[in-house]
């Protein structure tokens, strides 16, 4: 098992709690993302996840596919 890693993606267009809700739910469904706390305010998503598992394109996709535009 690869070690977890955390890294914080920018996110733009989250304007309120329920948009911070639905970024943080995709990033979760992602195999191997341990979590993820979105930040509406900071316009980022902080995510934890396996490398080994998934990638930060995967990541951003999840994000896109919410609705909103990853950085």
């Amino acid at each position: 098992m690869t070690a977890a890693q955390t890294e914080v993606v920018p996110v733009h267009g989250m304007h309120c709690g329920g948009c911070e809700r639905a970024v943080s739910q995709a990033v979760r469904s992602v195999p191997g993302v341990g979590g993820a706390r979105a930040d509406f305010v900071a316009e980022e998503v902080e995510v934890t996840f396996d490398p080994g598992q998934t990638d930060l394109d995967a990541i951003r996709a999840a994000v896109r596919d919410a609705g909103f535009t990853p950085a």
